[in-house]
């Protein structure tokens, strides 16, 4: 990287545990050292970032410290914006998957990580594009996952990371109920009864091989009958017959219909 590079920092202070509190000083500190100059954006606790401030700045790689709630925002801004230019991920979430999918360092590691950061050549990943609204990096869907995230609440994220997801699991299991849903994957329609209908992009599981970049999303759905079962596709569309809470990328939203379409290879990862 140039001297005269500009790097954008995006930063979420309230992701991850209080040992990570020092995250901060040392990103300024190594961007010093490379003789990089920066532009800071602190996230707000609110539903959805306004990174309206952002898009007249010019900038030339991207470091992104937060969840994956966190990520997928910041992936959703530069493909909007259409801003090619390499995303770096600094891991300190309660999940992170994206982290544990590609072997991202996390913000433990942080010295090793911003020397990758500032020199690695960026690889491309997919994305995909949810009701022609909202992108994504990780997965949506609906089941056990959103169930989870609307009954973990943060100060046991914080405290326990993701054994919270594991406890409040425990204790929903018995509770939850299969829901009806209309599948379309690249044309083909069929009718399920299911606990989880999810799309994924990426997973940390290498027996499912789900890479991220093969220009396909794929379709897990589990059903008390059938177990679990997969398809892979381009266009996957998911309806309920009611509105219901959907999870993207770790967020909640509500929606009778989902509508799923892949980018390949849309965003720049340094890994």
């Amino acid at each position: 990287m140039s001297a005269t590079c500009h790097v954008l920092v995006i930063y979420n202070p309230v992701s991850g545990a209080r040992k990570w509190r020092k995250v901060p000083d040392e990103i300024v500190a190594a961007l010093s050292e490379k003789g990089c100059t920066w532009t800071w954006f602190e996230t707000q606790p609110r539903p959805r970032q306004d990174f309206s401030s952002l898009r007249a700045l010019h900038f030339d790689r991207v470091i992104a410290v937060g969840g994956d709630g966190t990520i997928s925002e910041v992936v959703d801004f530069l493909l909007r914006e259409k801003r090619a230019v390499p995303l770096h991920i600094l891991a300190q979430g309660s999940g992170n998957v994206l982290a544990w999918s590609f072997g991202l360092p996390l913000a433990l590691d942080l010295r090793r990580s911003l020397k990758k950061s500032l020199s690695a050549k960026p690889v491309r990943l997919d994305a995909f594009l949810v009701n022609r609204k909202r992108h994504g990096i990780i997965a949506v869907g609906r089941g056990y996952d959103a169930f989870l995230i609307q009954g973990t609440i943060r100060a046991q994220k914080r405290r326990w990371g993701p054994l919270a997801y594991f406890w409040t699991f425990l204790k929903s299991f018995l509770f939850y109920r299969s829901k009806i849903y209309k599948i379309t994957v690249d044309g083909e329609r069929f009718y399920l009864s299911a606990k989880l209908v999810m799309v994924v992009n990426v997973l940390p599981v290498p027996r499912f091989l789900v890479k991220g970049n093969d220009g396909l999303l794929n379709l897990f759905v589990v059903t008390r009958r059938h177990g679990l079962r997969m398809w892979t596709g381009k266009n996957i569309v998911i309806k309920a017959r009611d509105e219901l809470s959907f999870q993207l990328d770790g967020e909640l939203f509500r929606s009778k219909t989902l509508q799923v379409e892949v980018e390949p290879g849309a965003v720049e990862v340094v890994v």
